[in-house]
């Protein structure tokens, strides 16, 4: 690897994408095939020992190759290196939970990043219910599960869980508000890791006593259109784009707070000038609804923070134009290695990262192990990490 061009390693890493893709749809096949045959429980047996596949993932395995014999279009473009195994397994599960159409998500499949195409996969199984999601949401709750075992390997406790969508938002919510408070609590000297502080947000939500457990109300925001025409909401929404029955989000409301999402003008505490360093609870609703997610990486803004893009140090406002959602990491970015906030021509804020020394220099080369952002685009995935001009940073005052 080390004597190939950065375009031959780009070459490489496609060729792969294609190998991993036919070699997953042969797995499928002969799996399918030998469930067909002697049935679900000696296929699962042959995956524990041909795979070396723990229970658990031999469970998986030959449900999803159950799954892929009802979206054999699916199959063909997977076995035919099209697409890659993360896509067609999203097919698949979404066929099993519904009427799609399979030759468009296909297509979908083949130019989409994975965040765009499910993205793209949630918004057509919601369009193909008929019902406004109904169904689809009550076959996502007879889903749920939860499993609680203390492990073998080191004693400790492990916890894995499938809720719908509007239970798992709800949880993420009030684990993201307790994390929220524990980084930020001045008292506490111990260095956690993030993983380290969500695990003690739980066992504090879960655990504390009732005198000291804080109210179990946590901020959860749902978006939806007033329809003015026909006097009534449509195109209800999560916070990470999944379309909710309308019905649903009528029975969130009922026992929430509603907040008109009318952001463009002062009536709000959306300007606060330097009377407030850190943003206000309208504001992060605001943001919310605005960025919708980390500015740099896309992370949900559920586990965003706040980040001034005039600094406040240098006599930056707690503005709402001068504010934008970053993920912890993409933070760092900022402050620490040069990236900085662009608004785009459609109003969107992205992360620009600082221009590469000597990149148009035709002998220069790049170091051994580049950060990510210097690295070249995945091929074939639409995904370029491509580096356009640098403009000078927006700041808005």
């Amino acid at each position: 690897m080390a004597g190939l061009s950065l375009l031959e390693l780009r070459e490489r890493l496609g060729l792969i994408k294609r190998a991993e893709a036919r070699l997953a749809a042969m797995k499928t096949a002969a799996l399918g095939e030998y469930a067909s045959r002697g049935g679900e429980g000696l296929a699962r047996r042959v995956a524990l020992e041909e795979l070396q596949a723990s229970k658990q993932q031999a469970r998986r395995e030959v449900e999803t190759a159950s799954q892929f014999s009802q979206v054999s279009e699916t199959l063909d473009a997977l076995g035919a290196g099209e697409i890659p195994e993360a896509h067609a397994k999203q097919i698949a599960k979404a066929a099993s939970l519904g009427p799609v159409d399979e030759a468009v998500l296909v297509e979908a499949a083949r130019r989409e990043d994975f965040g765009t195409f499910s993205k793209t996969l949630r918004d057509h199984q919601h369009e193909q219910s008929g019902d406004d999601g109904k169904s689809l949401m009550a076959k996502q709750r007879q889903r749920r599960e939860l499993s609680f075992f203390k492990s073998s390997d080191d004693g400790m406790f492990v916890l894995n869980g499938r809720f719908d969508p509007v239970a798992g938002s709800r949880i993420e919510a009030a684990l993201a508000d307790e994390e929220r408070r524990l980084r930020n609590d001045k008292d506490s000297a111990d260095q956690a890791s993030f993983n380290q502080r969500l695990a003690d947000a739980l066992e504090n939500l879960v655990c504390a006593d009732a005198e000291d457990r804080k109210p179990q109300g946590t901020t959860l925001i749902l978006t939806a259109n007033w329809d003015a025409l026909n006097q009534k909401l449509a195109g209800a929404r999560l916070l990470d784009g999944t379309p909710l029955p309308i019905s649903e989000a009528l029975r969130l409301a009922c026992n929430a707070d509603v907040l008109p999402a009318v952001f463009d003008t002062k009536g709000q505490q959306l300007w606060v000038g330097r009377k407030y360093r850190s943003a206000t609870e309208a504001q992060r609703a605001a943001l919310i609804i605005r960025d919708k997610h980390c500015i740099g990486c896309g992370r949900s803004a559920t586990w965003c923070e706040v980040h001034h893009i005039d600094d406040w140090s240098k006599g930056g406002p707690t503005d709402i134009d001068n504010l934008v959602l970053v993920c912890t990491s993409c933070h760092h970015n900022i402050h620490d290695d040069g990236w900085t906030v662009h608004r785009n021509p459609n109003g969107a804020y992205e992360l620009q990262p600082p221009p590469v020394p000597y990149a148009d220099y035709p002998t220069w080369k790049p170091k051994p192990n580049p950060p990510p952002h210097d690295r070249e685009p995945f091929p074939d995935t639409g995904i370029s990490t491509h580096r356009p001009a640098l403009k000078q940073p927006v700041l808005l005052n």
